[in-house]
């Protein structure tokens, strides 16, 4: 009995280091792990569309099919959000006198208060932060095309593969557990995967209905950056209102139009992410509202954005394995909202629709 309990106590420290060795092995091999996870998140998105299309062309041209079509919408997404930095850029050189004169004004004010800011003067200005910030920011756009090129690569091999490693799968001890666990993670992803875009495209929608209706300019390209930002849990939604205000700040140069912009804009992310989404999400991806929020900044922390894009499909799926087995569902109970992950009722439906087809 006492060589138990010390194995017992023993157990959750080990637990707990290898959870930290994990982590850590996962930010140092960024390079390659990350475009690993996000190959292995497309291809679940993408597999029932070459199950598709192998039911009606033969298999090497689903395949090519199926690249084809994953290979056009990352280009649309790429190009929604390129095209809306542009159409803000635009934008802004049109009030290019109003943000000089809200400068100044800026200025004069912290002079008036003892504020500390940089002169006005062109001449004064320290190029050197502007290099810093040139350099960090060709650094970062170097890394992004690295993880895109080598996901693409994942991507190519994996849907190769999935067949036979979903094979390799079943031949493992408690191999039926993990391919139904497998499909499952597979289903949720794509079903909040589906959820996300449609809220997107509603918020999108709302709020380029809104910016006409109050008469705030780029209407369009608002909506385009509210579409793009809200495929990121929370986070997305804070940072899709912030540059609407400001620019309504530039374009009335009062309070009034920004407060009013921001109350709007505010009103329909709210909304949206706290009454329809989780209506449409349902138990079956139910997380925590605290879980959410740590896993996204957590993966954020691991894998930089693209790890905040994917934090939460990481986190249903981790949760989903998770309660396939009795050993870890007190995990998944956690991190579930509801006892919507933790139930071995779910995983005999499962294995009786297996059995079906």
């Amino acid at each position: 009995m006492q060589a138990r309990n010390s194995a017992s106590l023993l157990r959750w420290p080990l637990v707990l280091l290898g959870a930290v060795l994990v982590v850590f092995t996962l930010q140092w091999t960024r390079p390659v792990s990350l475009p690993l996870a996000l190959a292995i998140f497309i291809i679940a998105l993408a597999w029932p569309v070459q199950l598709w299309l192998e039911r009606r062309l033969p298999r090497w041209a689903a395949y090519i099919g199926t690249c084809l079509c994953v290979l056009a919408f990352l280009a649309a997404f790429v190009a929604l959000l390129w095209s809306g930095v542009n159409l803000v850029g635009q934008g802004v050189a049109q009030y290019r006198d109003s943000l000089d004169r809200s400068w100044f004004d800026l200025l004069r004010w912290a002079r008036r208060n003892g504020v500390a800011l940089p002169n006005a003067q062109i001449e004064e200005i320290d190029v050197a932060p502007l290099l810093s910030v040139l350099r960090v920011t060709l650094e970062e756009l170097y890394s992004a095309v690295g993880v895109l090129g080598l996901t693409l690569v994942f991507l190519l091999l994996g849907l190769v593969e999935a067949r036979s490693f979903a094979t390799k799968l079943r031949r493992l001890p408690n191999g039926a557990k993990l391919r139904l666990a497998a499909d499952e993670i597979g289903q949720k992803f794509r079903r909040y995967m589906a959820v996300r875009t449609f809220v997107s495209i509603v918020t999108g929608v709302l709020t380029w209905a809104f910016a006409l209706i109050i008469g705030l300019e780029l209407a369009l390209t608002w909506g385009m950056i509210a579409f793009v930002l809200n495929y990121i849990p929370f986070v997305g939604s804070i940072l899709a209102i912030v540059p609407p205000v400001l620019f309504a700040a530039v374009q009335s140069g009062d309070w009034s139009f920004p407060i009013l912009t921001f109350v709007g804009m505010t009103a329909i992310q709210v909304t949206m992410g706290n009454y329809v989404d989780p209506r449409l999400e349902g138990r079956a991806l139910a997380l925590s509202p605290l879980v959410v929020v740590v896993s996204i900044f957590f993966w954020g922390l691991v894998w930089g954005v693209p790890g905040a894009f994917i934090g939460v499909p990481l986190t249903i799926g981790l949760a989903t394995a998770c309660s396939r087995f009795e050993s870890t569902e007190w995990l998944a109970l956690l991190l579930g909202n509801s006892p919507a992950f933790g139930g071995a009722e779910d995983l005999r439906r499962l294995e009786e629709k297996k059995a079906a087809e």
